[in-house]
């Protein structure tokens, strides 16, 4: 019986500074199936002589480059679209991380051993230390919504960058990185997957997160931002009735009150609102315009958590 082949798949921009690193990771992996598919997106710096340094290696490398440069959504899109036909995992790697050796190996176990799980995440290294992803020690399966309904509540936390994808299910999402948000587009993804699909989690740390500067969440999420909250409530909206069910309206609620709350916080940090619009345009396309009414009853729901009358909001994003 064959193994079944899997595909690294590495967009990368100007990734020069890295790269090398990041390609050497996937040749010394122990899987023997592997192709490592490179996008280049009209870089100008040395990519394209780091890549072709690896095109002879023991990994087979497919070398692709853009024309022109693509946004990162349409790169990661046209990237996926160049992974062999009869790939059956695939597995992102951004040009600024690496894998260990047994990454690819360890996930495909789990793959193979549960025929349901369309995606497979890990725990990982990143600022120096391995995360803390909050899935259950000793449980390697969750259900697909169930999962869903734990990462929007923050009791597990899904990586995109860090994790494997089973074929037959990316390729029911075509196109796989849909435009219909404004950012976390891949971790839309991801909960499309999972809502037709199961989680699953190898508890060890098989993969590392650069973080640095120059990275796109720096570069968009960072400082005053705030951007991983707008994305929540876009998440919620979109994939909160699968994942709540019947409980839906009132995790919406919560949310809204916790987000309002926040805007409050940061309109006193700024001293004012420059930063601000998205958010108001993220509330009004949720059918929240903001007005004196929201804002009370953020307040008071405020007070009654404070009272212990109310459980405060505690999900996605938690950390803005």
């Amino acid at each position: 019986m064959s193994l079944p082949l899997v595909a690294v798949v590495t967009p990368t921009y100007n990734g020069g500074r890295f790269l090398a690193e990041t390609m050497e990771s996937v040749q010394q992996q122990d899987w023997p199936n592997l192709v490592h598919v490179v996008l280049d997106n009209n870089s100008s710096d040395n990519t394209e002589e780091i890549v072709a340094a690896y095109l002879n290696k023991r990994i087979p490398v497919l070398r692709f480059r853009n024309e022109k440069t693509l946004d990162q959504r349409e790169n990661w899109t046209k990237a996926y679209r160049l992974v062999p036909r009869d790939a059956v995992y695939v597995r992102y790697l951004c040009d600024d991380d690496t894998i260990s050796p047994t990454s690819i190996s360890k996930m495909v176990t789990l793959g193979e051993t549960f025929p349901n799980v369309g995606v497979i995440g890990s725990l990982h290294d990143c600022a120096g230390a391995v995360q803390d992803f909050f899935w259950p020690p000793g449980k390697p399966v969750f259900p697909g919504k169930e999962a869903m309904r734990m990462a929007l509540l923050r009791q597990g936390i899904l990586m995109p960058v860090q994790m494997m994808w089973r074929r037959r299910v990316t390729d029911a999402l075509e196109p796989l990185f849909a435009n219909a948000m404004d950012g976390s587009w891949d971790l839309d993804t991801v909960f499309r997957m999972l809502a037709i699909s199961d989680f699953g989690f190898v508890h060890e740390a098989l993969g590392f997160t650069r973080v640095h500067d120059n990275t796109v969440t720096a570069l968009h999420y960072a400082g005053k931002t705030r951007a991983w909250t707008r994305d929540g409530l876009d998440l919620i909206m979109r994939h909160g009735p699968a994942a709540f069910g019947t409980d839906y309206r009132r995790q919406l609620l919560a949310f809204r009150r916790y987000y309002v709350r926040r805007i409050l916080t940061w309109w006193r940090e700024d001293r004012g609102r420059e930063h601000l619009q998205p958010h108001f345009d993220a509330l009004a396309r949720a059918g929240f315009g903001v007005n004196g009414m929201l804002v009370v009853d953020a307040v008071l729901d405020w007070i009654y958590v404070k009272l212990g009358m109310r459980r405060a909001w505690t999900g996605y994003p938690g950390w803005q």
